[in-house]
């Protein structure tokens, strides 16, 4: 069972299973938690182009043995032009591991159905160990309808992105719901490596601050991964935020969330569903950048602070129009140690903005933590659900990958900076840009462009972005199914502050 799990794309299963011999002696030495956050901002993916580096990837997830939830795939797509070998560790919440080596061909993919690994697990963690880098991991999700059968518009939605090369002590997680029954939202932390963890959880409901017993000093044993049901945790709250503080080693955080969706973040009417399994932030900062923003009819979008801190802090919540020259009054905010505000972007004041990001910035200059939240309005029953974590760091170089009809896409490119234009340039990597579509912008400062990407583009293709200054590239993905928004994976060692 175990084997069909792992399925290659366009290339012959023959090779998959020859890989299989690659001896154990190659992987030997377990991995170490991660230090590139020390050494560099922080980015979710990081991507090693150099075979002298390595990479560890990191996929946390339901299966399809969770209710509404008909599929998930993680898919290893190499960008080499040599043969890569690397390691696979699935681990379930029911305790169960199974680790497969493989080889990857030059451009090859290969899919990963994580469930049939850990057979009556409904989560999953899943680490990729590739010694020479150069291969690009994410993960598809996809919601069946309540009688399991999935189809287009009308299944519980899909979350699209790629997976994490980051591990650390302190995460962050904004926002969450369990305001509707048939919500379900959990708080995944994997432990991916040998040595067991040790972390404090804390939860913020619609009535303040909680830490119960059962959240304090939990011990999180090596390579498993740990749910914690936020339903039960803070029943009937319209937003949820968590902080996860490890006391003992570093560990790997995110939300899931599926179901029912209230129409806004105060409560109300449901009328759409939705599916998102979003990283949680290991790094909270002063300033926060949120590329973007949906203009899509139909769509409502909000943004959740959270002050993890101690001490009360002013910010501001700011949008950053299309048009640099447009102004739009900023959202000012008081936000208590332990606390969270939510800003309904959907007000009067941004209604003849058009295509927008929002950038939150700390007054005092305390670190916060924030979200991007955009779902179906409630007019009509939709499927979609898509949550963007903030970012403080940027990058000047980015890999983009598609993986459906790139006419349902738009690639979003913005200089978070505040003084210097950047110049930015899109390719394909191993093809030619199409002719229809320039290649070539330059972005002012704070402002953003937002590319629409035609038929011309491949169904399955990695778009190169590479800027003059740090950029952020995010991925926004809307079809029949659902919505998803992610950044792109950045290149290892090119990421940076953007200028204040």
């Amino acid at each position: 069972m175990a084997m069909n799990a792992m399925n290659a794309v366009r290339y012959p299963a023959l090779a998959v299973l020859a890989a299989m011999v690659v001896g154990s002696t190659l992987f030997a030495s377990p991995p170490d938690p991660v230090g590139r956050a020390t050494l560099l901002p922080p980015v979710h993916a990081a991507l090693s182009t150099t075979p002298d580096s390595g990479d560890l990837w990191f996929c946390l997830g339901p299966t399809a043995d969770m209710d509404a939830v008909d599929e998930r795939i993680v898919t290893l797509t190499s960008i080499s032009d040599e043969p890569t070998v690397g390691r696979v560790t699935v681990n379930g919440d029911n305790g169960a591991e199974v680790e497969r080596a493989f080889q990857l061909e030059p451009g090859r993919s290969m899919e990963i159905r994580p469930g049939p690994f850990v057979p009556g697990a409904l989560h999953a963690g899943v680490t990729v160990e590739v010694p020479g880098g150069r291969v690009l991991v994410e993960q598809r999700i996809s919601g069946g309808t309540a009688d399991g059968e999935a189809a287009p518009g009308i299944g519980t939605g899909v979350d699209e992105a790629p997976c994490g090369t980051i591990t650390s002590s302190s995460w962050q997680v904004p926002w969450a719901t369990t305001a509707e029954p048939g919500n379900t939202a959990v708080l995944l932390v994997y432990n991916p490596f040998r040595a067991p963890a040790v972390a404090d959880l804390r939860f913020i409901g619609d009535l303040g601050r909680r830490e119960t017993l059962d959240t304090r000093g939990v011990v999180v044993a090596g390579r498993s991964l740990a749910v914690f049901d936020l339903n039960e945790l803070i029943p009937d709250s319209a937003v949820v935020s968590a902080s996860v503080d490890a006391r003992v080693g570093q560990v790997v955080v995110a939300r899931l969330q599926v179901g029912d969706l209230p129409t806004s973040d105060t409560g109300g009417a449901g009328g759409s569903t939705g599916l998102a399994v979003t990283p949680g932030l290991p790094e909270t900062s002063d300033r926060l950048f949120l590329p973007g923003v949906s203009g899509e009819r139909g769509v409502t979008s909000s943004v959740v602070v959270m002050n993890p801190g101690d001490d009360t802090t002013e910010l501001e919540v700011l949008v950053r129009p299309e048009d640099v020259g447009a102004f739009v009054e900023p959202w000012r905010v008081t936000l208590r140690g332990r606390q969270r505000q939510v800003v309904d972007l959907g007000s009067g004041r941004i209604a003849d903005t058009g295509r927008f990001g929002v950038e939150v910035r700390s007054l005092d200059g305390a670190p916060l933590a924030a979200s991007l939240i955009s779902r179906p309005d409630g007019a009509t029953p939709a499927a979609g659900l898509a949550a963007l974590p903030a970012v403080g760091a940027a990058a000047t170089d980015w890999m983009v990958h598609l993986t459906g009809p790139a006419d349902q896409v738009a690639l979003v490119v913005a200089n978070p900076g505040e003084t210097t234009i950047a110049t930015v340039r899109l390719s394909l990597l191993g093809a030619a840009w199409p002719s229809d579509i320039p290649d070539l912008y330059e972005i002012d400062p704070a402002g953003h462009v937002e590319v629409g990407l035609g038929a011309a583009i491949a169904a399955e293709a990695t778009i190169l972005v590479d800027s003059t200054v740090p950029v952020l590239s995010v991925m926004r993905r809307a079809d029949p199914a659902g919505r998803s928004s992610s950044f792109g994976m950045a290149v290892a060692g090119t990421q940076a502050r953007p200028s204040p």
